[in-house]
């Protein structure tokens, strides 16, 4: 089934865009789980990306790792660790520097969890990291600049966590950033002012979204508030829309108007595009999806039709929507290229139904 077409002009040249699910038969997995993400790894090192799932949310489920069969198919799948978690979030790196990728699980007021890898892929071995908190995201960067992948986690209503790796996979060493009363949703790992630290970049509820600024020596006190305080922010991603050299933020808003904060050498982020129509969104995510050299948006709305926005060299962008029959609660947006055509495909990540791709 034809979802979504559309036939446009990129510099003279016709160029048509389209995003095709076939009522469901692009489909990673079948049960109605609560899924939170679904994130995109080449976990058995063969050359395509797998879908690493975290399920639960606030309640216990099964999360598990699909394996892609080379030609965007996901029929044989991998339940990762003999307990069910309430998973918000599942990551992947080498964490232990074995040559093996692991899997790591961020989860709402239990443990979070490292699944080591090994050659037969079994998982068997595992450890916590963090603190018991209200944990709704994870990401992966070399924080310290080491040489190895630390562990950074969004906490609701709790201190965020900077967990530091030792370079064999051990993370007890904390450092935490927000306070008590944040209720983090998100946070991007990024190099915002370029002294060549990674810094930190959050998605709040009900509160200003934060850019904390590392010092160099694991110091975050410096915190830049950009937004709307009565926005309630779900997600972020991090880009350079109007070239200039400066990285731009466009935040994902749930019942408001999404945004792009535009970036500049002072790190104000007072330009503002705003765009059209009110939406609950829940993830959004940056792409060049039809490779015109212009950036795109894809966003994942709760309980409305999801949307990819398409820029143009004006800086305004063309909406294409997903399945019109659809109106789930996308938690997640993922992009990457499933069947290895050369073109970036999208990942819907849905509560309470199936996880679809275009």
């Amino acid at each position: 089934m034809l979802l979504a077409f559309l036939t446009i002009s990129f510099n003279g040249f016709a160029q048509d865009i389209s995003f095709f699910n076939a009522d469901g038969v692009f489909s990673i997995g079948t049960q109605s789980n609560r899924t939170a993400p679904i994130t995109l790894f080449d976990i058995d090192n063969d050359g395509d990306l797998d879908a690493l799932v975290a399920n639960g949310r606030h309640w216990a489920e099964q999360n598990f790792l699909f394996f892609n069969d080379g030609k965007g198919g996901f029929k044989t799948a991998l339940p990762i660790w003999k307990f069910m978690d309430a998973s918000y979030a599942m990551k992947s790196a080498d964490f232990n520097n074995d040559g093996f990728l692991d899997i790591a699980v961020a989860n709402d007021n239990i443990e979070n969890k490292i699944c080591f890898g090994s050659a037969n892929l079994n998982f068997d071995k595992e450890i916590s990291f963090g603190s018991i908190s209200p944990s709704r995201n994870l990401e992966i960067a070399d924080i310290d600049n080491d040489g190895d992948f630390d562990l950074i986690l969004s906490n609701r209503r709790a201190e965020n966590e900077i967990c530091l790796n030792d370079g064999k996979g051990n993370f007890e060493n904390i450092i935490t950033y927000g306070n008590q009363s944040d209720q983090t949703i998100q946070t991007k790992i990024v190099d915002i002012n370029k002294d060549g630290f990674l810094d930190l970049i959050t998605a709040e509820r009900q509160s200003k979204n934060k850019i904390f600024i590392n010092d160099g020596k694991h110091n975050f006190s410096k915190v830049i508030e950009f937004g709307n305080e009565e926005d309630e922010s779900r997600s972020i991603d991090i880009a350079d829309f109007d070239k200039d050299g400066f990285l731009d933020v466009v935040v994902g808003n749930l019942g408001s108007k999404n945004s792009i904060y535009f970036g500049d050498k002072n790190l104000n982020f007072k330009r503002v595009y705003d765009f059209k129509t009110e939406r609950s969104t829940l993830s959004i995510k940056v792409a060049d999806l039809n490779k015109d050299g212009y950036l795109d948006i894809v966003e994942g709305n709760s309980e409305e039709r999801n949307y990819v926005l398409l820029g143009q060299g004006n800086g305004e962008f063309i909406e294409i929507g997903l399945r019109k029959d659809l109106k789930d609660d996308t938690y997640n947006i993922e992009i990457g290229d499933l069947n290895y055509d050369g073109f970036p495909d999208i990942v819907e990540s849905n509560s309470g139904t199936w996880n679809l791709y275009y």
